[in-house]
């Protein structure tokens, strides 16, 4: 087995993992599953040792002071689906603050919009971003300065609470996105 690569870039050594043959220290530190050090072999006799097992030789580090490299004997596979679950269990820990939509109607009554606009504060005051999007419908297009000025009045209550990035313009469509402001 060769060089296996997690990225396509070649200059990003950090990610590169040596297996078997694709080690080419000359010395070889070997480690046990549970981090103990065995010994330090030359290359053939730890590719021998691995081999014996029915098991990859991976290299798990370099020491640079002695020229060794730090290996593993253990099956490629499996490590390879320990980091990948270790990964996803790291992904789902972390809490993305991404962006909240509020989809809105060019009818809207302003009991409904003073509603959705304390419902943005709450998102804001948590440090999620707000869009807000009013999609016009066939002939309400004939309303696009209407839709604007909805769209302004938003954008200036919330002014307190959120950085306003602009009011996008579509065909059929408006958009405000606000970010969350620094206390």
């Amino acid at each position: 087995m060769t060089v296996v690569n997690k990225s396509n870039h070649r200059n990003n050594d950090r990610e590169r993992v040596y297996i078997n043959w694709a080690i080419k220290a000359f010395n070889i530190l070997i480690l046990w599953e549970n981090w103990e050090q065995l010994w330090t072999f030359p290359r053939k006799e730890a590719l021998e040792k691995a081999r014996e097992q029915w098991l990859d030789l991976v290299q798990v580090g370099y020491n640079w002071k002695d020229k060794v490299s730090v290996c593993k004997i253990i099956d490629y596979w499996k490590y390879q689906y320990s980091l990948k679950k270790k990964e996803k269990d790291k992904k789902k820990t972390q809490k993305s603050k991404g962006i909240k939509e509020i989809k809105i109607s060019y009818w809207i009554d302003e009991n409904d919009l003073k509603m959705k606009i304390e419902k943005s504060k709450d998102f804001l005051a948590k440090w999620y971003n707000v869009k807000f999007t009013i999609k016009l419908r066939w002939r309400e297009n004939i309303f696009k300065s209407q839709s604007r000025d909805r769209m302004l009045i938003i954008a200036e209550s919330l002014s307190d609470y959120a950085k306003n990035w602009g009011i996008r313009e579509e065909w059929r469509w408006f958009s405000l996105i606000l970010f969350a402001k620094l206390k």
